[in-house]
């Protein structure tokens, strides 16, 4: 099995997370036309981290089910997880910082006392996949 699942994005975070690099743009563009020294060690840093970051994480957040792992890729963030180390899978809403654009998410239970949100476009394939090699359910 290879499958790779998209994250499902939530339309106000898709918003702010295609917004956010348009005002950093902005912001750098402003800086650069100003008579400041040093303005490019300062703008060059607001164009990294306000337009790749951003479009990173919402280009690039997948869930990806092996045979043996789930590799959960957020941007320039990864993890893998044996599937034998899940010991829970359930639907949340949790809004903790994760590798999910969606409020509508799945707590993954791994290892001792870790865990991990994510929200896959297509949520019930998602589960099967997983419930198809051994993953608990809730």
């Amino acid at each position: 099995m290879n499958n790779v699942y998209k994250s499902k994005v939530d339309t106000w975070l898709g918003v702010i997370l295609g917004g956010v690099p348009f005002a950093s743009a902005f912001a750098a563009w402003q800086l650069v036309q100003t008579p400041i020294p040093g303005r490019w060690m300062v703008a060059v840093p607001i164009l990294l981290l306000g337009v790749c970051l951003p479009l990173s994480l919402l280009f690039f957040t997948t869930y990806r089910i092996t045979d043996i792992s789930l590799r959960i890729r957020s941007g320039l963030f990864a993890w893998e997880i044996p599937i034998q180390a899940i010991s829970k899978v359930e639907s949340t809403n949790d809004p903790v910082s994760s590798p999910a654009l969606s409020l509508d998410r799945i707590r993954i239970e791994y290892g001792h006392a870790k865990s991990v949100l994510v929200s896959p476009a297509n949520k019930d394939d998602f589960l099967r996949d997983l419930r198809q090699l051994g993953a608990p359910r809730a």
